[in-house]
Order: C-alpha cells, then sequence, then structure tokens
C-alpha cells in the first residue's frame, strides 16, 4: 500500500487531528496546515490547527486564518493523529510537541530535502516545489471537494516556494496543479500585491539604512547582512523583511549566497541563506543542526553575532 493510501486510511479511521506546522511559519506551512484543517472539517473530523508562533500579520488576509490557534500549554485537545506539514525535523514544530500523545500516529508530509523521517507516515517529496503542491496531490486522491478557500491556500504556499514560478524547483507538474487551483476564480493580482508589495512607505529609511550595512564576503560571491534586535525592531509588523531583503538582493549579478545573520534570543543567533548559484546551502545548515532547501536554509549558532557570522562565512568559504 502506498504511503498516500495509508495517510488517508489513518485520517478516515481518526477521532481527534492536530494539525501543525514549523515555527516562524511562511505562506506554505500555513496553507499547507489550513488547506488539511479544512479538509478534514468537510470529512467530519475534530481538528484544530495549533502553532508556537501566531500567524504573522503580513499574512492575515489568508483565507480562514482564524483557524490557526497559537498553543499556550493549556489545551486538553487529546489527538490519535497528528499532521505535521512542512518541517523537516520534530523538533521544529517547538511547544506543540507537548501536546502530541507518545501512542499517536504522527503524519510526516513534507518537501525538504533535510528531512529526518521522523513520522509513523511520511510522504516527503524534496523534487516538489512545496509542501502545498504535495499536499494537492493527496487532497485529490482523497477526493477532497476542492473549495475557493482551499485553492487560494495551495495556490499562496506554491506561489511563494517557487518565488513567482522562477526557482529551479518549478515544475510542469507544478503549473499542472496551478492550472487546477486557477479554476476556482483566484485573484491572482490581488493576492501577489498582498504578498509581494507590502513594504510600508514609512519603513522605507530604515530599510535603506539597514541595507547601507550589507558587506560583500568571500572575495565578493557572498552578501552578508546583520541584524540586531534593535533593527528588527524598527520596521513595522506587517511584512516579511527578511523576505524583502533576499529579493532585493537576488537581482544583484554575481552573487553565490546571501546571508542575513539576525540577532535571536538566549544567547543565539538565527542564520538565513539564500543561494542563487550551485551552492548547496541545506548542507552548510546542516552542519548547525539546520536544514531547509538547497537554496533556501536556515539555522540557529549559539554565541555572538560576530562568532555565527564567523562560523557561518567561514564554513561557506569552505565550499565556494
Amino acid at each position: 500500500m502506498r504511503v498516500e493510501q495509508k495517510i488517508l486510511k489513518a485520517l478516515t479511521r481518526a477521532q481527534k487531528v492536530l494539525v501543525t506546522m514549523h515555527v516562524h511559519p511562511d505562506p506554505d506551512a500555513i496553507g499547507s496546515a489550513l488547506a488539511m484543517t479544512l479538509f478534514l472539517k468537510a470529512a467530519g473530523k475534530d481538528v484544530r490547527l495549533y502553532n508556537e508562533d501566531p500567524c504573522p500579520k503580513w499574512l492575515a488576509f489568508m483565507p480562514r486564518v482564524a483557524l490557526a490557534r497559537q498553543v499556550t500549554g493549556r489545551e486538553k485537545f487529546v489527538p490519535d493523529v497528528v499532521v505535521i506539514l512542512d518541517s523537516g525535523d520534530y523538533e521544529r514544530i517547538g511547544k506543540v510537541k507537548q501536546l502530541i500523545p507518545s501512542e499517536a500516529c504522527v503524519i510526516n508530509i513534507d518537501h525538504h530535502v533535510t528531512n529526518e523521517m521522523f513520522g509513523c507516515l511520511n510522504l516527503v517529496k524534496t523534487k516538489y516545489s512545496s509542501t502545498s503542491e504535495i499536499l494537492y496531490e493527496l487532497l485529490k486522491r482523497g477526493k477532497c471537494s476542492f473549495t475557493r478557500d482551499i485553492a487560494i491556500l495551495l495556490y499562496l504556499g506554491i506561489l511563494t516556494d517557487t518565488g513567482s514560478f522562477g526557482f529551479d524547483c518549478t515544475t510542469s507538474h507544478t503549473h499542472a496543479v496551478i492550472s487546477h487551483l486557477l479554476e476556482f476564480n483566484i485573484p491572482v493580482g490581488e493576492l501577489y500585491r498582498q504578498v509581494y508589495e507590502t513594504m510600508p512607505k514609512e519603513d522605507l529609511n530604515v530599510f535603506f539604512s539597514t541595507m547601507n550595512r550589507l558587506k560583500l564576503e568571500c572575495d565578493g560571491r557572498a552578501a552578508c547582512l546583520e541584524m540586531t534586535k534593535k533593527d528588527t525592531a524598527g520596521f513595522s509588523n506587517g511584512f516579511d523583511i527578511r523576505d524583502k531583503i533576499f529579493g532585493f538582493l537576488r537581482a544583484v549579478k554575481g552573487l553565490d549566497v546571501i546571508v542575513i545573520v539576525t540577532e535571536a534570543d538566549h544567547g543565539r543567533v538565527r542564520i538565513n541563506m539564500r543561494s542563487r548559484g550551485k551552492l548547496d546551502v541545506a548542507r552548510i545548515a546542516g552542519r548547525f543542526n539546520g536544514g531547509g532547501h538547497k537554496k533556501a536554509s536556515g539555522c540557529y549558532i549559539d554565541g555572538t553575532m560576530t562568532q555565527a557570522r564567523a562560523r557561518i562565512l567561514a564554513a561557506i568559504r569552505k565550499v565556494l
């Protein structure tokens, strides 16, 4: 029996289902989690969607986003099946782990090349553009009655994880899925504006002053930007500043990798990397217990920003 059939069988038998995703969720994580939740609700299941972090304000426009709840630790919900979406490892779901009983069937649906196959059932397709693209196939196999909301949620996940269909992960299958989703009268232009044209005018000065600190490393092949807590606090909460920086720097010819080093909590530093060439940043992130995709990955490094920056650039230099 194929894993898709096993997953659908487990969901059919389930009475209570917990749906979750990785911390700091992006549109693919939230879109796929909400789509799965709506599918299960339509099937009459008692389903809850919990996550460690609240939905980012810049994604508040997504359909049925109110279904995503931030875990408090006081929940009494005891699931017999847990669906984890878009998370390369079990630890990335954060505090939601405390809601999962040891006897629960954990279903792992993901597309990251660094996925640790932590589930009882693992539907991991690393050649797919996004978790949303994988989930589309699963829902179709499960005879899902696709609605406009589900179509929009999956579309947004695929749109963003393919970089508006400009990344190498975009395939003919990706476009075939999008072709079907577009039959549900998706407002393509409006969704694009909601995702990519969200920088408030009042943040322009802060954005450019931050960009002025950008440094080229590794003989000009790597761009590295450090951001303190004060820097990130200077921006509005209505958009993803890292995504805007990556989008801006992708237009710069000659860069192989872009690195953003951000001050986090508890003496930790967050590292986000994007590759513009053949450099596999997932392998680099893996050296620091991180992961992701070959061209988009991240990790955390203990220590100061200076120390973290030196360690990640040293790892990049070895590869370049």
